[in-house]
């Protein structure tokens, strides 16, 4: 399969050393040319992004044409990118520093990005932020779904 971006969410352990398993279902999503390398920077939301290294240039590319320099700067300067390898186990070391960033200590959810890219998540926050666990929330999505010109289904409206 050649996927442009992944897809689903997985939740994976991380170790007292800050390694963490690189999901099944998304080492299935890599390309032989997208290799076993990724960098891991500061995201939004006190999250992580993971980048298979294409996706990172083309990220830094965007960056460099933003016509606010200064915005791009103050992005680039918080961004602590770092090289990290898939290991023999298919796991991946994250960089304490960037754990204490995203609040990651037992568990970490993998959500897809935009492009080959993955957001790693603090499960209780992601649930916290998008979970959909009130009648509220979920007519919220429903309302956000359809009235962005989704097709699939009317749901009435």
């Amino acid at each position: 399969m050649n996927f442009t971006s992944f897809i689903g969410q997985a939740q994976t352990a991380i170790d007292g050393k800050g390694r963490t398993s690189f999901p099944r279902e998304f080492r299935r999503q890599l390309s032989a040319s997208e290799g076993n390398e990724f960098v891991v920077t500061r995201g939004p939301d006190r999250t992580l992004r993971l980048f298979v290294l294409p996706e990172f240039e083309k990220f830094m590319a965007d960056l460099d044409s933003w016509s606010d320099r200064r915005q791009a700067d103050l992005v680039r300067r918080g961004l602590c990118p770092t090289v990290v390898e898939m290991d023999g186990q298919n796991r991946i070391l994250l960089p304490k520093i960037l754990l204490e960033f995203a609040g990651l200590k037992d568990e970490v959810l993998y959500v897809q990005a935009r492009g080959k890219a993955l957001e790693l998540w603090n499960p209780e926050r992601y649930n916290e932020k998008f979970g959909l666990q009130t009648n509220e929330a979920i007519e919220a999505f429903d309302a956000a779904f359809y009235g962005g010109g989704l097709t699939e289904g009317d749901n009435g409206r």
